[in-house]
């Protein structure tokens, strides 16, 4: 069999990686600990296929379908719990003062909502499963 896009990405991208001097060597441990491999949209959805028993093509209809729900009720200021897995929910940010990092001055930062997902107690235990 041959690998996947992602997994010759990766190798690629790990072989052309020149070691910088100014990073420290925290940074470079992490990275040379484990390599994150990216699961993308397509594979998701024949892996929901496989799992469902779905087509493909139904299985990113419903993907679509789950988001979308999720995404128009969090925005909505709803908060969704998925028993298992985790919470989705909208948090409050408050206005507040920055500065901009090229010149230094002061600026104003609007409040703002940002959506969260907080994972469930499960789905950390299946993320460590060592501990």
């Amino acid at each position: 069999s041959r690998p996947s896009s992602t997994t010759m990405y990766a190798a690629k991208k790990a072989s052309t990686k020149k070691s910088s001097a100014k990073k420290s060597s925290k940074k470079a441990a992490a990275s040379e600990e484990e390599e994150v491999v990216n699961f993308k949209k397509a594979e998701f959805v024949s892996a929901l296929a496989e799992k469902t028993g779905m087509t493909k093509a139904d299985s990113d209809i419903a993907l679509a379908a789950v988001l979308n729900v999720i995404a128009t009720e969090v925005s909505a200021g709803k908060r969704i719990a998925l028993p298992g897995f985790g919470t989705f929910k909208l948090n409050y940010r408050a206005a507040r003062k920055g500065r901009n990092p090229k010149t230094g001055e002061e600026i104003d930062i609007k409040a703002s909502y940002s959506p969260s997902f907080s994972a469930s107690k499960t789905f950390k235990e299946m993320a460590n499963p060592d501990r």
